[in-house]
């Protein structure tokens, strides 16, 4: 049997960030993710016995006409195509056309037909969307193929109309995993101005988020309880990764590195008796950090640590279920300077109780802390998530296009105190008043050491210009 596991070009040339157990945006720098949650389904396909290939067309710079001729040439048995919420009106049209020209099944994965099973094949007109975590799912589908009616974990079209199966359990131990197909991936084409434009790889040392955010869906692919590998497997992969692929760079893709203080220092500690020249990017809470772990992450190879701090209203937080405080955020990064690690704080503007009073303290937090990077999304009601309910409950939503469902683009929520106009503007001027200040420009001029940091600051510039140009409203 032949499989195809896809990301499918953006018709309009865009460049979308996707993976698997994540939510999906606009690429801000022109940085692109590896698809390593269809690497490891085609690990798992491989195992099975199948032949696959992975097209990841937006990497690749394949545009649909050259898809389908590629797709007609390999003549695969499934087609499975990692889909997000912005993209996946887009990802729809382009299966679609794949479809006319090449009998086959197709099929969804991602957090976006996950929370909307139905929805997702009746909007699309595909034949199967996996639900949740799919490795197991998949491995059954090919075993039973198109008997599939007892196969926990699917969405799909029977006789009489569209059956959702019972739900599949999580994996409970990763390890058993196969490696991801990385060899599958075009893997240079993967960078972004942190690793100074070089390849990187993205590794999951664990998977499920126990927290609730009302904003966020990380634990809905998932789970909410969180599986961890064990240290030396992780270990492995990395190995994998700069013995075969030549790739030095890694983004721990994980909201839980040091959720697990033990676990954490453990996996610091292999990582530090590693060759030297590893580096490597994750993300954290600001409530899970110590001076004493930043201190051995960089000494680990961690060059930045990314932090949701998301307001600085206590009473925004508290309402969107986050747990941390304003000044948990201030140490945490004030710690990760002192530890000589980069840090990015991401923020979100437009939640349940937000007005432009708390925006702008918002703003001002954010350059008073001064983290070396900043982001500021607009609130985006993902399905899947507890702000998604209440948007459709309290009427906030202005449009069911999914393409707009975009953190990095247009607004869709449009409240009692904000409207949709309003969040736009105040991201455009949230990103400028912490970017263009001369102080802020000096500070990332002093960091360029060699001409790939300068090229790679220049081009993440040059992006964001463009992309806080073209936001608006829908």
């Amino acid at each position: 049997m032949k499989v195809l596991f896809l990301n499918p070009p953006f018709i309009t040339g865009d460049l979308f960030m996707k993976e698997v157990g994540r939510c999906g945006r606009r690429s801000v720098a022109g940085e692109l993710w590896p698809q390593t949650g269809l690497a490891y389904l085609a690990a798992v396909a491989l195992r099975a016995g199948c032949e696959a290939r992975i097209v990841d067309a937006m990497a690749s710079r394949m545009n649909l006409s050259e898809l389908i001729d590629y797709t007609r040439e390999f003549a695969p048995d499934l087609v499975v195509a990692n889909s997000t919420t912005p993209t996946f009106r887009n990802d729809s049209e382009a299966m679609e056309a794949l479809r006319k020209t090449h009998p086959a099944v197709y099929a969804f994965t991602g957090p976006h037909v996950s929370a909307l099973p139905e929805e997702s094949l009746r909007e699309s007109g595909m034949d199967l969307v996996f639900i949740n975590e799919a490795e197991m799912t998949l491995r059954q589908v090919l075993r039973k193929w198109k008997d599939w009616a007892d196969i926990p974990g699917l969405a799909f079209r029977g006789g009489s109309g569209i059956v959702i199966t019972s739900q599949c359990p999580a994996m409970s131990i990763l390890d058993d995993l196969p490696l991801p197909a990385r060899h599958l991936l075009p893997n240079a084409s993967y960078t972004m101005p942190f690793f100074e434009n070089e390849p990187f790889a993205t590794v999951i040392p664990s998977r499920g988020c126990p927290w609730q955010c009302t904003f966020c869906r990380a634990g809905k692919v998932w789970g909410t309880k969180v599986r961890i590998r064990e240290p030396r497997n992780v270990i492995e992969e990395i190995r994998d990764i700069r013995n075969n692929l030549g790739i030095r760079n890694v983004v721990f893709m994980t909201d839980s590195l040091t959720l697990d203080r033990r676990w954490a220092e453990a996996f610091f500690d292999l990582l530090i008796a590693e060759p030297p020249g590893f580096r490597w990017i994750c993300n954290s809470r600001v409530d899970a950090v110590t001076p004493e772990m930043l201190l051995r992450m960089k000494k680990a190879g961690c060059i930045l640590a990314s932090y949701g701090v998301e307001s600085a209203n206590q009473a925004i937080l508290d309402r969107a279920k986050k747990k941390t405080t304003p000044a948990q955020a201030r140490e945490a990064i004030r710690w990760t300077r002192d530890a000589g690690i980069l840090s990015m704080a991401y923020f979100i503007l437009g939640l349940p109780g937000e007005t432009k009073g708390t925006i702008e303290e918002t703003i001002q937090f954010a350059r008073e802390i001064d983290p070396d990077y900043v982001n500021f999304h607009v609130a985006t009601p993902f399905p899947g998530t507890e702000l998604y309910d209440l948007a459709l409950e309290n009427g906030w939503l202005t449009t069911r296009d999914w393409s707009a469902f975009e953190e990095e683009g247009s607004a869709v929520l449009s409240t009692e105190t904000l409207s949709a106009e309003e969040l736009v503007a105040a991201q455009k001027r949230a990103m400028r008043s912490f970017y263009i200040r001369p102080g802020r420009v000096w500070k990332e001029f002093r960091k360029i050491r060699t001409m790939g940091q300068f090229k790679a600051r220049i081009k993440a510039a040059w992006h964001m210009v463009f992309t806080l140009n073209r936001r608006k409203s829908p």
